[in-house]
């Protein structure tokens, strides 16, 4: 039994609604701009969605792999065709000391051809068994 004035009405969660934060909000135009959905049909927990739009004029700094930073010891599996040809060889090649991250963006690598199509990459050492069964490579 509470004390006090009893309630006319039980309070009623909202089912459906949006949030929008602003970094400035006195000038919403200088900063970026972030709407949450919710919808506890959807997700009971949180926002469903979320959308960001960043302030104008922003641009996202382009990212330099560097080489020779791997992912501790493990090594990159590379799969690749020496041509865009059918009958084209199916090869493998192992990093052991390169960022995948580099070798997916490197314009020449050692020991691949210019014309090779990559089909599988791979960290860890399994890939190497996977890919070299997989590809039926000996």
């Amino acid at each position: 039994m509470s004390r006090g004035r009893p309630k006319e009405q039980d309070a009623i969660p909202w089912q459906v609604y949006t949030q929008e934060f602003l970094e400035v909000p006195s000038k919403p135009e200088l900063g970026h701009r972030s709407v949450w959905h919710y919808d506890r049909s959807k997700f009971a927990n949180g926002p469903w969605k979320a959308e960001h739009w960043e302030e104008k004029g922003f641009r996202q700094p382009k990212f330099k792999p560097e080489k020779g930073k791997a992912y501790g010891k493990q090594p990159v599996v590379l799969v690749f065709k020496t041509s865009n040809r059918s009958n084209a060889k199916t090869k493998i090649k192992v990093f052991k000391n390169e960022n995948i991250d580099y070798i997916l963006t490197a314009d020449k690598l050692v020991g691949i051809p210019s014309t090779a199509e990559v089909i599988d990459i791979g960290v860890g050492i399994s890939f190497e068994a996977k890919f070299t069964k997989k590809y039926n490579l000996a």
